[in-house]
């Protein structure tokens, strides 16, 4: 799958591989090395984020591609693979090579500022890594300056920071009452949680496809936390006429063997403000005094981490894709 940033940088680009073939008849051998090339380039690119990606560059490397371009390439699959350590400890050879970089060996970056901002980037993620929040939005705004294009990229870890931050000072309200989906009933937080090891919020919404599709992760992740002594409060969150009526069918139907409490989110106060949920689903753990652990997605590897952290027997169950 391509890259956010690969697809936001190609939008102005020029690669290799889309250029016309050469149309000298005679096909030359040195044509003919030149198609080889292009082709061995198209093969790189397209192997982003996969298994063919390592044999794809050895290839490359072998075949004379420029530095520039293999250094191009490498830093692309960090991208697609969203290895963010992997991109910070980069770093320093991307900023070994900024001043020589020249557009005329590029295969992806035509505007100089677009490669000094990628370098920032990196640097920016370097900072995230030793937890220095000023150098990270130094870096992380000098590439924006550069590549306003690539936003998209920069924006999810400026998101993640700051409600990162936000969560050190909130506390589940845990006195805070919330209506049953089931049969309306008026319960506090606490009496769900009484006892239990931890608590998940799951925050969701019948007309998110995405939650759809991850329904049966959903149910056999509470069936685990459910063994492991974690609560699981899934609470509906939204505003549309038929939504409720929606939910219970979800509720009885597909998610019938979750092991979940369904509540639904007050409209005053409501616990997805103040716990941030800007998207569905929302994971968030709390301790049993109410201290916010995790938020975010599901599939975020810092979820299970931290269950695992919480319940030192939690195995990630085998059915849901790492």
């Amino acid at each position: 799958m391509k890259s956010l940033m690969l697809s936001l940088v190609l939008s102005t680009s020029v690669i290799a591989f889309d250029k016309p073939a050469l149309l000298d008849q005679e096909k030359t051998d040195t044509n003919h090395a030149n198609i080889l090339k292009e082709e061995i380039l198209e093969k790189l690119f397209t192997s982003l984020g996969q298994t063919e990606f390592d044999t794809a560059y050895i290839n490359a490397q072998q075949a004379g591609i420029h530095p520039q371009a293999l250094l191009e390439a490498r830093f692309l699959n960090l991208v697609d693979l969203g290895d963010n350590s992997a991109i910070a400890n980069l770093a320093p050879e991307l900023i070994k090579n900024q001043q020589s970089f020249n557009p005329n060996h590029s295969e992806v970056f035509v505007i100089k500022d677009d490669w000094a901002a990628i370098v920032h980037y990196a640097q920016a993620l370097a900072a995230l890594e030793k937890n220095d929040t000023q150098a990270f939005k130094r870096h992380i705004t000098e590439a924006f300056w550069l590549s306003p294009r690539q936003a998209q990229a920069y924006g999810p870890h400026i998101e993640k920071l700051r409600r990162e931050q936000a969560m050190r000072s909130i506390q589940l309200p845990l006195q805070q009452t919330l209506m049953s989906q089931k049969d309306q009933a008026l319960t506090a937080l606490a009496k769900h949680t009484a006892g239990s090891r931890a608590v998940i919020l799951y925050f969701w919404n019948p007309m998110s496809q995405a939650i759809q599709l991850e329904l049966p992760d959903f149910i056999t992740t509470t069936k685990t936390c459910h063994e492991n002594n974690i609560s699981v409060l899934a609470i509906l969150t939204g505003k549309y006429p038929a939504m409720i009526d929606d939910a219970e069918t979800i509720r009885k139907d597909d998610a019938a063997q979750a092991k979940c409490i369904w509540l639904i989110d007050s409209n005053k106060d409501s616990l997805s403000s103040l716990l941030w949920v800007r998207s569905l689903p929302t994971m968030i753990v709390a301790s049993a005094d109410g201290q916010v652990l995790f938020n975010g997605h599901p599939s975020d590897e810092n979820f299970w981490k931290t269950l695992e952290k919480l319940s030192p027997g939690f195995q990630r169950p085998n059915s849901i894709e790492k």
